[in-house]
């Protein structure tokens, strides 16, 4: 039970990153592919063998996926995974503060900071990629209406041969 909880919790992650894979484009695709990949590799070692990644590891893993946004947000000029990125970098940066701080967690109400503040942005990355897929559906839909209103155009001004 007490794998299953956090496990769970990831799901709600992955949900999002699920709508961009049959919805999005491809580069949401490719940008939730590497989510969903990045997330199942925290989410395995915890309910195969009972213990999280180590800090570092974690920190490799985010970098790794880091770049892999930069890709993607370049080779498809995609703000939107440009925005994953940076949020990722955020997330970076959180566990780069973890790795060097050598005090006890910091806790507000009983909840430790730090893996709250990695929640925080797992969402914001999460809804990040559903809001670049809705952005594709929209832009999708907004080209084959263009297209549907011009073809009959095109075909009353004799550009397109009709028999």
């Amino acid at each position: 039970m007490d794998i299953l909880i956090p496990a769970l919790g990831d799901m709600v992650f992955i949900g999002p990153a699920l709508f961009a894979w049959f919805k999005g484009g491809p580069a949401e695709r490719y940008g939730a592919a590497l989510y969903m990949a990045s997330v199942l590799g925290g989410i395995f070692p915890v309910m195969i063998a009972g213990y999280n990644l180590p800090s570092l590891a974690e920190l490799v893993l985010d970098g790794l996926v880091a770049a892999g946004f930069l890709w993607l947000a370049i080779r498809y000029n995609s703000l939107w995974l440009g925005a994953a990125m940076m949020i990722k970098g955020v997330q970076l940066g959180l566990h780069a503060m973890h790795l060097t701080d050598t005090t006890d967690p910091r806790s507000f109400h009983g909840a430790n900071l730090y893996l709250l503040a990695l929640d925080v942005v797992s969402l914001m990355i999460s809804l990040t990629i559903f809001f670049a897929a809705l952005a594709s559906m929209r832009t999708r839909r907004k080209a084959r209406v263009s297209r549907a209103a011009a073809a009959p155009a095109a075909a009353e001004s004799g550009l397109i041969p009709t028999r």
